[in-house]
């Protein structure tokens, strides 16, 4: 009994001076690595501060609290990065898209200021048919902005798609008409979705819009509407020239005009507007092959 006494005394006095000893080890281990991984972050800002958007905060795959918070900031300098990348290609595109019209009224301005009489009301009324054009542009810019701001999503609500697309396809069908083509429809009932009427019918708008003003005579456009468990599917199709293959993923990009549409008149934003809404309500827009002809798909994704 002695010995077995002395024995658990030692073993208690041991492990008194162990527990305080491995604790300290412990917490000296997890505030290294605690340490490093916040240095790590910290490196990552300094770099990014310093002008490289590249650089990201490494994960080590234990999907603890670290790493989930650095993928969180990474998937937040993503999204920083592809905005920088988009306001530097709109400066381009309006740098781009805006010195021809600018140029071209400057020239008829001096013409109607060398002009007399009727000359002159004609470079006048040409000037002030450029600078209406302008300024629908910079509407149509001011439009995308307020869109992808993302402040329209306080009026989100259930919204019957069936019957919009059934009311743009006939709004539309006089104004086919009238240039020699043709609309039909092939819509689901009773199919809705949550997001902006308003906006909705304008995305819809532009696509019909734009598959009406880039088609020749005789075309046929359908629009389309399926619904299953899983998800729900809109397609404005045509059977016109369609769009090559290359640019099928340029056309949603503003200013962005095919080398045969330069003549067409617009402004190459209709896409763009109908793009920002569609991101806007988490809907994925494709631009596919009709075989022939283009065929948006308009993907609401889970119903």
């Amino acid at each position: 009994m002695e010995n077995i006494r002395s024995a658990l005394i030692e073993a208690l006095v041991w492990s008194l001076l162990a527990v305080p000893l491995l604790s300290l080890a412990g917490g000296l281990a997890l505030s290294f690595g605690f340490l490093r991984r916040v240095d790590t972050i910290t490196r990552t800002a300094d770099a990014i501060i310093g002008g490289d958007l590249n650089q990201r905060i490494p994960t080590q795959g234990t999907n603890d609290n670290f790493d989930r918070l650095s993928g969180t900031l990474n998937q937040m300098l993503d999204r920083i990065q592809a905005l920088m990348d988009s306001l530097r290609q709109v400066s381009n595109d309006i740098a781009h898209s805006l010195k021809t019209p600018l140029g071209h009224l400057r020239q008829k301005l001096r013409t109607a200021r060398a002009s007399e009489g009727l000359k002159c009301k004609k470079a006048i009324d040409a000037a002030m048919a450029d600078i209406e054009n302008l300024l629908e542009t910079f509407s149509a810019l001011l439009r995308i902005a307020q869109i992808e701001a993302g402040t329209r999503r306080v009026g989100f609500g259930h919204v019957k798609v069936s019957s919009l697309l059934a009311h743009l396809a006939e709004a539309y069908t006089a104004a086919a008409e009238q240039e020699g083509k043709s609309i039909t429809q092939n819509i689901a009932p009773k199919v809705t979705t949550w997001g902006d009427k308003a906006l909705l019918t304008e995305m819809f708008s532009n696509l019909l819009d734009n598959a009406l003003r880039h088609t020749p005579r005789g075309t046929n456009i359908e629009v389309s509407l399926a619904e299953s468990d899983f998800n729900t599917v809109a397609f404005v199709a045509d059977n016109g020239p369609g769009v090559p293959a290359g640019d099928r993923d340029l056309i949603f990009r503003r200013f962005y005009r095919l080398a045969r549409s330069a003549k067409t008149p617009g402004h190459g934003l209709g896409l763009s507007i109908a793009a920002a809404v569609a991101d806007l309500h988490g809907i994925t827009l494709n631009a596919e092959d009709n075989k022939p002809g283009l065929r948006i798909r308009v993907s609401f994704g889970a119903t």
